[in-house]
């Protein structure tokens, strides 16, 4: 059974107030509280969301009510990992520690990925992405499109060789190609001390 009376009488709400609260009647709310109607799943997301724990608990799949386990199934971390995370991230001053525990997770997890810019490695993988993007930019900016590649043998798109448009310098373009992916592979290169890796 979901745990949505639970957590509506638990927050001292009626059928009512919750209703008014997250925009559905209150009828309605009631027959997801006894099971005589299924909620989509993006109204249990948002039911979730209201009451700051994660679905599956709501939905009564789960006994977790901070998703620590849902979270570290999910993304491959333990949970002393994705703890320990937060915990450096508030300690830097990176985190508020008052923030929801569903978004103190979140953020350990991007932390954790490099996804973030709360670590060294997290930098230097953002810049190298970033450049990759930009060298992509350029070629679209400087060099004629390719022809439709449907009725290329893959002989000729291995010997593919672009050509910058007649607008563009193709020196310029050379020079601006050779700096961003020199920059690139010297970002990459960076090695980062092993007390700074997460």
């Amino acid at each position: 059974m979901n745990r949505l009376k639970e957590l509506r009488q638990k927050n001292n709400l009626t059928l009512k107030e919750l209703g008014q609260k997250v925009g559905m009647a209150n009828n309605t709310l009631s027959q997801y509280e006894t099971g005589k109607r299924e909620p989509k799943l993006e109204t249990w997301n948002k039911l979730a969301k209201y009451f700051n724990v994660p679905t599956s608990y709501l939905m009564g799949l789960s006994d977790d009510v901070d998703g620590w386990d849902e979270w570290a199934k999910n993304t491959g971390y333990s949970v002393k990992q994705i703890k320990d995370e937060i915990k450096r991230l508030i300690e830097t001053k990176r985190l508020d520690g008052s923030a929801d525990i569903q978004y103190q997770i979140d953020q350990a997890v991007k932390s954790l990925d490099s996804a973030s810019y709360s670590t060294t490695q997290g930098v230097q993988h953002e810049l190298v992405f970033q450049l990759t993007n930009l060298i992509s930019k350029v070629d679209g900016a400087f060099l004629e499109p390719q022809l439709n590649s449907k009725n290329k043998s893959v002989l000729n798109m291995v010997n593919y060789k672009p050509e910058v448009r007649k607008d563009m310098d193709p020196e310029a373009y050379k020079k601006i190609i050779d700096a961003l992916t020199e920059a690139k592979y010297e970002i990459g290169q960076i090695p980062i001390n092993k007390k700074y890796l997460s």
